[in-house]
Parts: C-alpha cells; sequence; structure tokens
C-alpha cells in the first residue's frame, strides 16, 4: 500500500501500462482512486479491463485501517518490492497522498548530475515550507540498490571465503599426498633413471598420476555438488542451480590449482639422483 505524489512514476521511471498517473485533481474532495500493478491485476481481474473497476482497500488511518472503496485509473508495471532477489512477485496499490496522509513521507528527487549536490537545496526547499520538519536518511538510489542486496551479497561473499579456503586446502592436499607418494617411490624413481629412463619421463608419470587423484576428486565432487545443490536455489540470484558456467569453471580451477601443487613433487621426482636413492633402501 504505497501513498504517492502526482509525479512519483515519472520520477522513480515506472512505467503505465494502463490508465492514466495521478493528478493534481485527485484530491481530499474527490472520489477516491488508485493504482494496481500488473501482479495484482493478473491475480484478481483475471483478463478484465482493469480501468474502471471498483476495489476495496483499506486505508491507513492514526484510528486504524480504514476500508474505502477506490476506483481504478491505472495499472503501473511491476517493481521488485524486496530487492532484485524477490521471488514472487508483490502485489501493489498506489493512492494519492493527499486522499491518505500521513505522520511522515519519503521524497524523491531526480537529478540530472550528482544527486547528493542537490541534498542542500532540497533541505533548503524543505525549511521554505516547514522550517521545524527535520530531513533524515538521505540516500541515493545506488545505496538503495546496495542495501537491498546486502544480505545475499554478505552470504556470497562468505560462501566465497570458504570455497577459497577449500580450494587451498584441496591444493595442499594434493602436494602433500604427492609430496608422501614421491618420497616412497624414490626408489623406484632411481632404478627407471638408472635403466635409461630421462628426468621428463619421470616428470611426466608423476603428474599423470597426480592429475588422476584430482580427477577423481573432482568427478566424485561433482557428483555431490549435483546431489547437494537443490538445497542452495534460495540462495542463489541469477545462478541456475545446474548452471553449466559454475560447474566446468570450478573443476578448471581445481584441476589448474593443483596442477601447479604437482609440479614441485614432479620436479624432485625427476631430478633425483639413482645411486642416491638406491642407497636410501
Amino acid at each position: 500500500y504505497q501513498m504517492v505524489g502526482v509525479r512519483y512514476f515519472e520520477t522513480f521511471g515506472i512505467p503505465l501500462r494502463r490508465g492514466r498517473a495521478f493528478t493534481a485533481g485527485d484530491t481530499a474532495s474527490t472520489p477516491p482512486v488508485c493504482i494496481v500493478n500488473e501482479e495484482l491485476a493478473r491475480r484478481y481481474l483475471r483478463g478484465r479491463d482493469p480501468i474502471g473497476v471498483r476495489i476495496s482497500v483499506e486505508a491507513m488511518d492514526p484510528a486504524g485501517p480504514t476500508p474505502v472503496v477506490r476506483e481504478i485509473v491505472g495499472v503501473s508495471g511491476q517493481v521488485k518490492v524486496e530487492g532484485p532477489g524477490e521471488k514472487e512477485n508483490a502485489m501493489e496499490v498506489y493512492v494519492p497522498i493527499a486522499q491518505n496522509r500521513w505522520s511522515y513521507a519519503s521524497i524523491a528527487v531526480q537529478a540530472a548530475g550528482n544527486p547528493t549536490a542537490l541534498v542542500q537545496a532540497v533541505k533548503a526547499a524543505l525549511a521554505r515550507v516547514d522550517k521545524d520538519q527535520p530531513v533524515t536518511r538521505v540516500r541515493t538510489m545506488e545505496q538503495v540498490a546496495a542495501e537491498s542486496t546486502a544480505a545475499p551479497r554478505f552470504r556470497a561473499e562468505l560462501t566465497g571465503a570458504f570455497a577459497a579456503l577449500a580450494l587451498t586446502l584441496a591444493a595442499l592436499g594434493v602436494f602433500g599426498v604427492l609430496a608422501f607418494s614421491v618420497s616412497q617411490r624414490l626408489r623406484e624413481f632411481g632404478i627407471r633413471m638408472a635403466l635409461g629412463a630421462r628426468p621428463a619421463d619421470v616428470h611426466r608419470l608423476v603428474m599423470k598420476d597426480g592429475m588422476r587423484i584430482v580427477g577423481a576428486g573432482i568427478a566424485v565432487g561433482l557428483a555431490g555438488a549435483v546431489v547437494l545443490t537443490r538445497s542452495l536455489e534460495s540462495l542463489l540470484y541469477g545462478v541456475r542451480p545446474l548452471d553449466p558456467v559454475a560447474f566446468l569453471a570450478a573443476p578448471a580451477l581445481l584441476g589448474v590449482t593443483a596442477l601447479v601443487a604437482c609440479v614441485v613433487p614432479a620436479w624432485r621426482a625427476a631430478h633425483v639422483a639413482p645411486a642416491s636413492a638406491l642407497r636410501q633402501e
């Protein structure tokens, strides 16, 4: 239930799909009117022409909600009331503020340039009307939009931080497993090189074994992600649960990380001295 001024829709750039906007002629002494949004018209009017339809709406009153029959004079475009992550379209009824005054109000100002440069001018204009009227919580639309996405953005940043930590632990784990595996196979590598294997051959062998471990881990991880991603669907915005980009980017990133983690153990194995490796046994 929105109590708005004459140029509300123009200022916010909300399109009118049908009918007209409010005018200066919509006053407390004229018949009560309202503008409804597309979702309300779709859900309740079911294909009827909304213009001219009368609906009973509870007006805001200090004594409590008061039913008022209003005539629909327009249908507005849909607005994301709770922010871009809103799952279900909200129904809205707009009424002229002249027909339902309240104890406080918000003023929206459209600026051609930097909006913050108009703050003092707006305060001065309000002071000329009522010098005792305070102006509080001045925000730009960019700040309003940022506040509406603060919660999901925090969840995304937190999830990203945990993902980075998991990736780091995975890289350290791959490195540790390969380093231990190479130390256990030093005699084998020494024998291979004594029989003519080149450092490049040993290097490829270690890398191949490491990537086989990583490949198995990625396969298991993808299978688990497919199963568990449905439980995260409510936290995703603009990304499908089985988004192909996400399911390709994560394994690719982990694969590159694992490849880098394999380099040091592979280099150690490729440069082991055969005689030294055989003496260790």
